[in-house]
């Protein structure tokens, strides 16, 4: 039986299969080993069950290290395609990966296929991404047989830096709400109900009044870089406090 020996040896397929091992058809450690085993070596899970006790526990020591964390560290090329700086992200980008990193596990091949981009180097040897106009799910193909370890540093570390992001623009994820010891009349009701509403379609009303109502502008907001668009949001938003 051929058995990774690392993370490296493991793919992206089987690392997504690995995660979502789902416990209550597997209700049991004996069930789960067998499984993680056949994804791992590629065998039919009813080969395994024939094994005796001791040949399971010596073969899922040998695969003990998929308790761990792949690497941290990602390949900057994979498949010819280059990660993309988390600084030089644009708008659009981090809207897409905001939404699919809800489920970052379920979504990772997306996630990948949003972080990595075809890219050149222009005349002044500055490094050139793609526009974000390709097919993300027709890209996640590319992924599934490159090493977990080769990109899960990649979309981990999108997930430090969209928690850090959210921190240090907290007034605009999180605007500060003055509660009062009332309770709410029919007004206040149908005020909290239009703002969850508001929740619902914050993106969407964020770009709806970036290109100011113009639906034809929106693609050139989303190529905006995030950190201008969020500086800038977080200017108007001062100056009007300190107006008031």
């Amino acid at each position: 039986m051929n058995l990774p020996r690392n993370w490296n040896e493991v793919t992206v397929n089987q690392w997504l299969e690995l995660n979502t091992i789902d416990e209550l058809e597997y209700n049991s450690v004996f069930l789960q080993t067998i499984e993680a085993l056949s994804i791992l070596s590629d065998t039919d899970p009813e080969e395994l069950e024939d094994l005796d006790p001791e040949e399971l526990i010596d073969l899922a020591r040998k695969v003990s290290f998929i308790q761990r964390e792949p690497s941290n560290k990602p390949k900057e090329l994979v498949k010819g395609l280059k990660l993309k700086p988390l600084d030089r992200l644009t708008l659009g980008e981090f809207i897409d990966l905001e939404h699919y990193a809800v489920q970052f596990v379920q979504n990772f091949d997306i996630l990948l296929s949003i972080l990595y981009k075809r890219w050149k180097t222009d005349e002044w040897g500055t490094v050139v991404f793609e526009p974000y106009s390709y097919s993300i799910m027709s890209r996640k193909e590319l992924f599934n047989e490159v090493s977990i370890n080769e990109v899960y540093g990649a979309v981990k570390n999108y997930i430090d830096y969209s928690n850090d992001f959210k921190k240090r623009y907290e007034n605009l994820f999180n605007p500060i709400i003055e509660e009062e010891d009332t309770e709410l009349d029919e007004d206040d009701l149908k005020a909290e109900a239009e703002e969850k509403v508001f929740s619902k379609w914050s993106w969407e009303k964020l770009l709806y009044d970036l290109s100011n109502q113009d639906l034809t502008k929106i693609d050139a907001v989303t190529d905006l870089n995030l950190i201008f668009v969020f500086n800038m949001l977080s200017m108007v938003e001062e100056l009007q406090l300190n107006k008031d």
